[in-house]
C-alpha cells in the first residue's frame, strides 16, 4: 500500500490522532532546539564571537516528524486498540 493510499484510507478520527501527534512533536521540537541552543550559550559564557542561533521552521519541522514518528511508533498498540 502506498503512502496516498493509507492516508485515503484513514478514519476522521486517524487523522485526528496524527494531527494531536504531530502536535505533541512540534512542542518537544521546539522544547529539544531551545534546550540546545540554551546549552550552548551555556557552554560559551561570554565569548563576543559566538553564533547566534534560533529555532527555523525548517528545523523545527524536521525534528516534529522525526518524534511523530516516534510517537506513533510507541502509541501504536494504544491507539489501534481505540480504532478498533
Amino acid at each position: 500500500m502506498s503512502l496516498g493510499q493509507w492516508i485515503n484510507s484513514l478514519t476522521f478520527f486517524d487523522h485526528l490522532v496524527l494531527l494531536v501527534l504531530f502536535l505533541i512533536g512540534l512542542y518537544f521540537s521546539k522544547a529539544t532546539l531551545e534546550a540546545l541552543i540554551h546549552l550552548y550559550k551555556k557552554k560559551q559564557g561570554d565569548n563576543p564571537y559566538q553564533v547566534k542561533y534560533r529555532v527555523t521552521p525548517a528545523a523545527l519541522l524536521s525534528v516534529a516528524i522525526v518524534y511523530t514518528i516516534i510517537l506513533y511508533r510507541l502509541m501504536s498498540g494504544v491507539i489501534g486498540s481505540f480504532t478498533g
